[in-house]
């Protein structure tokens, strides 16, 4: 085994949602040493990591361990530096590299063959039109499960921006400290780097934004009665962001040559604020929903939280429902179907529950 460096970017809790360039190699040992510029962690020892190939056509090359309860993934883009990791490796890991790299050569040529058939069938464009109208969701979640988590992260951040400017976001302070507290028990092992925010609005109302941005509403705050009322509505934005239902959402409405444009930069201002906006208002499909509920109740279970709390935040909104219902209705219905199989779904679950430690005059301050 030759010592060689190569170099990648490294993603995890604690790091910048697009991640931080790392240097790294195969020590004699066997272990792979990763250098950062992070002054909390410049230096990495990882024994044994999952190999992967990751992107639209596995272009890139995802090595991912295990570091103090939460993921680390280290991605290779360039060739040059898949090969050097690949042949610098410890033999028990130099077969799974050298078969990942082989698919990605037999994937291109697929890719090829399809290309050709293709542009014959770009002379039917009523037809694709057709196929695309008819199957516009499965084709959405096909393509978005390409996307590279830094795609998604650096389109978050994006978003990000003019929203500070329309809403008055703020990024510390009790309610956001409560909310991250919650919100580290839902979100543990995830490979976005979660951001908690809250929009000083009197609307009860919040969403996820691609790469971890969840945004909370004052008014929500205000409306909840508990904290495990609020953990419930965090666990299911965080299961949208989970899930990428929010990039299914903003793919289908604005198309992908809009969504890089907004993720490098090259977007007007006036873009940026309809993408929040359309953020705020986007509305997902009955599937959707009930996949988020689902999801965010098992995110309640391995928390230990009482999942009594979505159930019950759910019915009090659409109690008050009217000419002018709750916000969080209308991007997120709760209607009588989904809070019955909510309520059903919550009676098959035990606990012990384990309270939140949070107090409620933290969550309005």
């Amino acid at each position: 085994m030759t010592k060689r460096p190569f170099k990648g970017t490294l993603f995890g809790s604690g790091l910048p949602g697009a991640g931080i360039a790392a240097t790294a190699t195969w020590e004699p040992d066997g272990l792979l040493l990763v250098t950062t510029s992070d002054k909390d962690n410049p230096l990495h020892y990882v024994k044994n990591p999952a190999a992967s190939g990751n992107g639209f056509n596995n272009e890139t090359l995802r090595l991912s361990w295990q570091q103090e309860g939460a993921e680390r993934v280290l991605i290779l883009t360039e060739p040059a530096e898949q090969t050097c990791c690949r042949d610098t490796a410890p033999n028990q890991l130099k077969a799974d590299l050298q078969n990942i790299l082989k698919q990605r050569k037999n994937l291109e040529s697929r890719f090829r063959t399809g290309g050709i058939l293709l542009t014959i069938l770009i002379i039917l464009p009523l037809v694709l039109i057709g196929l695309f109208l008819a199957n516009r969701n499965q084709i959405a979640t096909r393509v978005v499960s390409h996307i590279p988590v830094s795609f998604e992260a650096r389109l978050g951040d994006a978003v990000l921006a003019p929203s500070r400017m329309q809403m008055n976001i703020k990024d510390t302070g009790p309610a956001v400290e409560s909310i991250s507290t919650i919100s580290k028990k839902l979100t543990t092992g995830s490979v976005h780097n979660y951001r908690f925010f809250v929009a000083e609005r009197p609307e009860i109302n919040a969403f996820a934004a691609p790469g971890g941005v969840v945004v909370v509403f004052r008014g929500l705050l205000d409306a909840v009665e508990s904290p495990e009322e609020l953990a419930g509505v965090l666990a299911h934005e965080v299961a949208h962001a989970e899930l990428r239902h929010s990039l299914q959402g903003m793919l289908k409405s604005l198309g992908f040559r809009t969504l890089a444009s907004i993720a490098l930069g090259d977007s007007a201002d006036s873009m940026l604020a309809d993408v929040t906006k359309r953020l705020t208002e986007l509305r997902f499909s009955r599937d959707a929903e009930r996949e988020a509920d689902a999801n965010g109740l098992q995110r309640l279970v391995k928390a230990r939280i009482s999942p009594d709390g979505m159930v019950r935040f759910y019915q009090r909104l659409a109690d008050q429902k009217g000419p002018n219902p709750p916000a969080l209705l209308s991007t997120h219905p709760a209607s009588g179907d989904r809070l019955d199989w909510l309520r059903n779904e919550v009676t098959k679950l035990s606990g012990p529950w384990q309270p939140l430690q949070v107090k409620m005059e933290s969550l309005k301050q």
